[in-house]
């Protein structure tokens, strides 16, 4: 007759070393809030990330810029209330703007010149194609890639109708930045508000994310580092503001969540 202890224990069988039983109900229930947990985590990890990014990104506002402007209140007290609250916002954003662009250092120059360019995603469309080529086959790639030229039309014409909307003129045109700022990129454009950069590459790191989240579990998260990297490129460079890069940012990840919500329509599957 064969010996076995239920739950924890030993089977004999196995020259004394512990194995957990075929059930139990401690197991069944250990096993339920384990995959319950796992599952939430991925998710946690996205919001963590997001929620870490903004409160360091309040803190360092709070920590450069605030104190300037209580200065400025000191200084100018007529000046600063007269501009309301979007004026004192504008502000924040321009300070902060000169804080972060003042970083740079012409040692790194080339590699943020390379990641604000068109030429950086090469890479990474190429690998991306690949992997959706991998998991979905070649009709299903058509249809992703049909909806990704739809989302990146999207976030496009939203930035270009911002941009004419509130005709807010990038920092490299401000004549009262020109000397203080470090301006390396090619161009400058007309409008900044907001970065279609930001918005492009943030749509796409959610939209392909969420795609191929169930086979590649890290991606996304990789893919939000990769786009966060080309939005803090357009500070560097000098042709965008934080609130623009950030403003697109979120933008590009609301389209690309609704554009992978609609890729569920589709009923996108791997060929057997």
């Amino acid at each position: 007759m064969e010996t076995r202890v239920i739950g924890y224990g030993r089977d004999l069988r196995t020259g004394g070393r512990s194995k957990w039983s075929t059930s139990g109900p401690l197991r069944q229930a250990i096993e339920g809030l384990a995959s319950l947990s796992i599952k939430r985590l991925r998710w946690a990890a996205v919001v963590g990330v997001a929620a870490a990014a903004g409160g360091g990104l309040l803190g360092l506002w709070f920590a450069t810029d605030v104190l300037l402007l209580g200065e400025a209140v000191q200084e100018y007290p007529s000046q600063v209330s007269a501009i309301g609250f979007f004026g004192a916002v504008q502000l924040l954003d321009e300070r902060l703007f000169v804080f972060l662009n003042s970083l740079g250092s012409e040692r790194w120059d080339g590699f943020w010149l390379f990641v604000t360019s068109r030429f950086s995603s090469i890479p990474v469309s190429v690998a991306l194609l690949y992997l959706l080529y991998r998991h979905y086959g070649l009709k299903n790639l058509l249809v992703i890639l049909a909806l990704v030229a739809l989302m990146i039309t999207v976030t496009d014409q939203l930035a270009n109708l911002f941009k004419h909307g509130f005709e807010r003129p990038r920092p490299c045109r401000e004549e009262h930045l020109k000397e203080i700022i470090r301006y390396i990129a090619p161009r400058c454009g007309r409008y900044g508000y907001f970065s279609a950069h930001a918005a492009n590459s943030m749509a796409l790191a959610v939209f392909v994310g969420l795609v191929l989240r169930n086979t590649y579990k890290h991606l996304l998260l990789l893919l939000l580092f990769w786009a966060s990297i080309v939005s803090f490129s357009r500070i560097y460079v000098g042709v965008h503001y934080p609130l623009d890069s950030l403003t697109g940012a979120v933008i590009g990840a609301l389209v690309g969540f609704l554009i992978y919500k609609l890729s569920q329509r589709f009923n996108l599957s791997r060929p057997r």
